[in-house]
């Protein structure tokens, strides 16, 4: 999407709506962008603050303003009313003075499958709505901000450039790096970049320094222009109030690394007000940021990682096995819908050093675009690898890119023009790279220049729909050495004329060339290495085969392609060390291998379960030695930032797939497993629940009784539920500095009335200092933590 020159200049965005909106007299649990229609004059007021202080783009008051969150307050019907009045108040405000109106875009506080319960379509038809309202009072930009999942904001930027034209802004949340759902910098700016974002940066989380590696990593994954609005430092309770504790001088200062890496796009967020952008428009009227120095690269990621394909970078391994055609057990799982074999091929490939995963789902008799979304979806939330999507149907392809939240490799297209048209569509919908295979409705041509002659085809063809060359991935087809001399050379020959004038990255499937010859293995890699020397961007492997590995580190070192040499000293140093890793989802069934399948988020747990109980083994002795250790052992990955939130979440949901088999048990012997009762909801005035439904989902699994208050409780609504639950335990959650000081309140009251109750605080803006100031017994910063005090707080209650 073009962006036009207004992103490339220095750009000082506004500030906090919702700070200014609590000092204008907004209380907690009231609707922000109801005061559009009830109070546009304290609206019109809070942008003309901003315009004074000299903000060159004010922000409409329209964060909640999508059906989902208007219908929190009841107000699910007034998208259109609340969205358009916004952008008139801010169009009155900016005037003739030449400022520019940022149109507001918030999440729904949801997460969009299979990270949360939240459809693509039914997000990408909320956000629909709202952006059809914003749009038809003409702001100059869509602002997508404070988004911490890719599936979400992917629904949201789609309904918006389907809407309208406008240039999309898109922002992220972060915390130590990721965001809540293990989204990191490289990866959200690579992914929107593809996407066709105006410009891409990070809003909130946290104070100026902690979004500087943010910052640096997305210069370095992007050519747009890159904004960052911080908070104003962490809250702090001040006279009954939440404050944030950084003042605006100190942000200026703090604000400094920012300019000095040529960040052109800078503005404030939570706790900062016309003060804050008055001092960053002081420092910007003397910044003149140099020439961005990024050089175009080849880019596929997955939620977490970037994969960066390159000349001067070690040739990317793509994971062949799952490929019903070519095996016989992975055709039958997909008949049978056993996907765990899947899931084992494909965690196995990525430990033997896979960088990108192939999926195909080509079985004759199944639903091809239901099964391939639901591998997707499986494999995205185990493997931090890439997806290739193995399909040549326009129906399974759109499917399977709608779902995956990542930068995607399509293979393939080729040189017919049927497949051209049907297929480059959708490939540049949704931002993926494209393999291009050098055969037409003629077949595949023997010579070397007959494939270029195609390649150039479909390069010209993929640039005409709009698909950046970096993105496009020729396949010059290895035939069957053994179906003709030569044929393996001339592979090669085209593959060095596409490298040497097309400027595209190239491919090949290594294992073809053997295919009817004995000992595959000697000319699989022997052509492996020549493939490599000529160039050979990506090789599509059997990355269990020790001879193709070791060949390919020592190919792409020997061809300099492994910049000093750290590609091979990392698989080679002191290798006779290593311990040679083993499936424990396979052979026997062990304790220790249904603890490895909580892990893992294993598909097949409950036949695993089932097996140990058939073998003697007690349901509280599998409890003890397995699921609960598991668990714990996710947990502290979690803590250590190893792993995100979708792979907690998926072995949280296997451990309770796993207690559902043994709770079966417990019940027929009479026995009722209980750790302890919890009572759990969001203070009053506060609608957000994502971090309290995943605590409530982590307690459930560790073995307590939830009882759920949902959202906006009151503190009769937590004593009511403590005592008539007999409740050991309360934990109480706050998204937003207007409601954090309902958490003192809350507490005080509770343990007034309800003796030797315990209480845990936590939620995206509270703090230990504050939890613990406020009277908590405990600071759950995440569901791990969280778990883990009520686990302290029990054995004290207990005592």
């Amino acid at each position: 999407m073009a962006y036009g020159k207004e992103l490339e200049r220095v750009l000082i965005f506004d500030g906090a709506m919702g700070t200014m909106l609590q000092n204008a007299g907004l209380k907690p649990g009231e609707c922000p962008e109801m005061m559009n229609i009830e109070a546009p004059e304290k609206i019109l007021e809070i942008h003309s603050a901003y315009i004074e202080a000299g903000a060159d783009v004010i922000t409409t008051n329209t964060f909640g303003g999508n059906r989902i969150k208007l219908a929190e307050y009841g107000l699910g019907n007034r998208v259109e009313e609340v969205n358009g009045r916004a952008v008139e108040i801010a169009r009155k405000a900016a005037g003739d003075k030449g400022r520019l109106v940022a149109a507001s875009v918030g999440p729904t506080g949801h997460f969009v499958y299979p990270v949360g319960d939240l459809a693509f379509d039914e997000a990408y038809e909320v956000f629909r709505e709202q952006v059809e309202a914003i749009a038809a009072a003409g702001p100059d930009f869509i602002l997508l901000e404070t988004f911490s999942d890719m599936g979400e904001i992917r629904a949201a930027f789609l309904a918006a450039r389907d809407t309208c034209s406008i240039p999309v802004i898109c922002c992220f949340t972060f915390n130590k790096e990721r965001t809540l759902t293990g989204v990191s910098p490289a990866s959200a700016a690579v992914v929107m970049s593809s996407l066709g974002a105006a410009a891409v940066g990070a809003n909130c989380s946290g104070g100026p320094q902690e979004l500087l590696i943010v910052a640096e990593q997305m210069l370095n994954s992007t050519g747009l222009p890159v904004i960052i609005q911080p908070n104003a430092g962490l809250p702090i309770m001040k006279d009954g109030k939440a404050v944030y504790s950084m003042d605006a001088e100190t942000f200026k200062t703090k604000m400094e690394p920012y300019f000095q890496l040529g960040i052109n796009l800078l503005g404030s967020c939570c706790g900062s007000t016309p003060d804050y952008t008055r001092s960053l428009r002081k420092r910007a009227d003397s910044y003149a940021p140099g020439p961005r120095k990024y050089e175009k690269v080849s880019t596929l990621a997955s939620r977490e990682n970037v994969i960066v394909i390159g000349d001067n970078r070690p040739t990317v391994i793509v994971g062949e096995r799952i490929n019903p055609t070519a095996r016989k057990n992975i055709r039958e799982s997909l008949i049978k819908g056993d996907y765990g074999v899947i899931q084992e091929e494909a965690e196995n490939q990525v430990e033997k050093g896979a960088d990108l995963i192939d999926i195909n789902a080509g079985v004759h008799g199944i639903d091809q675009a239901a099964v391939m979304t639901r591998l997707v979806n499986l494999l995205q939330q185990n493997i931090a690898a890439p997806i290739v999507l193995d399909t040549t149907e326009p129906r399974v392809l759109e499917k399977a890119l709608k779902a995956y939240h990542g930068k995607a490799l399509v293979n393939s297209v080729n040189g017919d023009d049927s497949s051209l048209k049907a297929t480059l569509p959708i490939i540049k919908r949704y931002g993926a790279g494209v393999i291009g295979l050098t055969l037409d409705e003629s077949g595949i041509p023997e010579s070397a220049e007959g494939r270029y002659a195609i390649a150039e085809k479909i390069v010209r063809s993929c640039v005409q729909h709009g698909i950046p060359i970096e993105d496009i991935y020729i396949d010059c087809l290895v035939m069957a050495a053994g179906t003709g001399a030569g044929m393996a050379v001339e592979t090669l020959r085209a593959l060095r004329m596409v490298k040497d004038n097309l400027n595209v990255r190239t491919v090949l499937g290594i294992s073809n060339v053997s295919h009817g010859m004995p000992s595959r293995g000697k000319l699989n890699t022997a052509f492996l290495a020549m493939a490599i020397a000529g160039g050979l961007d990506l090789a599509i492997v059997n990355p269990m085969d020790a001879g193709i590995m070791d060949t390919w580190q020592a190919a792409c070192l020997l061809a300099g392609r492994d910049r000093h040499a750290m590609n091979y000293l990392k698989h080679n140093s002191d290798s006779g060390n290593v311990p040679e890793q083993r499936n424990e989802d396979s052979g026997r069934h062990t304790l220790e291998a249904v603890r490895s399948m909580i892990i893992k988020g294993s598909q097949r747990i409950e036949e695993a379960v089932e097996a140990l109980l058939h073998q003697g083994k007690s349901p509280q002795e599998i409890i003890d030695m397995a699921l609960v250790p598991g668990l714990a052992y996710t947990g502290d990955r979690f803590e250590e930032g190893q792993i995100y939130l979708p792979q907690l979440m998926l072995s949280a949901e296997t451990a309770q797939r796993a207690f559902a088999v043994l709770e079966r048990c417990f019940e027929k012997a009479g026995v009722y497993h209980n750790k302890g009762t919890v009572v759990i909801g969001t203070v009053k005035g506060d609608i957000h629940d994502i971090g309290k439904n995943m605590v409530a989902v982590m307690l459930r699994n560790s073995g307590y009784r939830v009882i759920d208050l949902g959202k906006n409780v009151t503190p009769e609504e937590f004593i009511n539920a403590s005592k008539r639950e007999k409740a050991e335990v309360a934990a109480l959650s706050a998204l937003m500095t207007t409601t954090m000081v309902e958490i003192p309140i809350t507490i005080k009251r509770l343990k007034e009335a309800v003796p030797g109750i315990r209480v845990i605080a936590g939620g995206a803006v509270v703090t230990e200092d504050f939890a613990l100031k406020a009277g908590a017994d405990g600071y759950g910063k995440d569901a791990v933590s969280a778990v883990r005090i009520v686990e302290h707080l029990r054995g004290k209650h207990n005592g």
